[in-house]
């Protein structure tokens, strides 16, 4: 299938075609629109046939991701994945990395050789650690957010709300449920330290000039998440101003 968008006029590739969901996105000028609006006859494949709507996948017995759905809402948790092996492994890196670079900086500023003095031209030597100290504190913030960081996504018939929260740091998005388009596999990579690079487990919420990433432990998990996600988007129709001015709600 060739679409083209109706904005831009420019090809949209396949993998940003979602037949089951009626929606396609273009990443050239980042507008989402339905295929129904382009393909005369169009009907979703995910609807229900005569043989009913298709199964949902079910929740693995290992998910992290905790979900609550009623016939009116969905609200979803990630809670914080704690201090886990590889959690403390990047902290030890971390942690030696910022000790040898405090070292070296110290060093760069001759503070072991002037008496304690520190010269103007020992400064601009010291100045080019900055991008290390800026490496290793990323690297502690990483940590820091793995270990307490939270996500929660609450969808209802009006209104997307996003939370991302970390101590006391915290980043909210209220997006009109209008622009929400539909949630699939992540498709980010991750470098690793070998130049390799891989694809992580997560589910992306895609909405109008943006999207919002979940993590997920495994496949199961992702499927299980998405599927429960567009299921509530098909099955639950938009209605405006339900949720005009209100917080998002708490997990019962």
């Amino acid at each position: 299938m060739k679409l083209s968008c109706p904005n831009c006029h420019q090809p949209i590739p396949s993998g940003d075609i979602e037949l089951a969901a009626g929606w396609a996105k273009c990443r050239k000028c980042d507008e989402v629109f339905k295929l129904a609006e382009i393909l005369p006859g169009y009907t979703a494949a995910g609807s229900a046939g005569p043989a009913g709507p298709a199964a949902l996948p079910e929740r693995p017995f290992d998910a992290w991701v905790v979900l609550d759905r009623s016939p009116e809402r969905l609200m979803i948790v990630v809670p914080p994945y704690g201090m886990r092996a590889a959690t403390w492994g990047m902290l030890g890196f971390a942690t030696f990395w910022l000790a040898f670079i405090a070292f070296w900086t110290v060093g760069a500023l001759g503070v072991f050789f002037n008496h304690g003095r520190v010269r103007p031209e020992n400064a601009l030597f010291a100045a080019f650690s900055t991008p290390f100290w800026i490496v290793g504190i990323g690297m502690l913030a990483g940590v820091l957010w793995s270990a307490r960081g939270t996500r929660r996504v609450f969808l209802d018939a009006s209104t997307l709300y996003t939370e991302s929260r970390c101590l006391l740091a915290r980043w909210r998005k209220t997006i009109d449920r209008a622009d929400v388009q539909h949630a699939r596999e992540g498709v980010v990579k991750v470098k690793s330290n070998d130049n390799s690079s891989y694809t992580p487990y997560s589910v992306e919420i895609i909405f109008t000039k943006g999207s919002y990433r979940l993590p997920c432990n495994s496949a199961a998990e992702q499927a299980w998440l998405i599927g429960q996600i567009n299921d509530f988007l098909q099955t639950v129709p938009h209605r405006p101003g339900l949720s005009d001015g209100r917080e998002m709600p708490e997990m019962e």
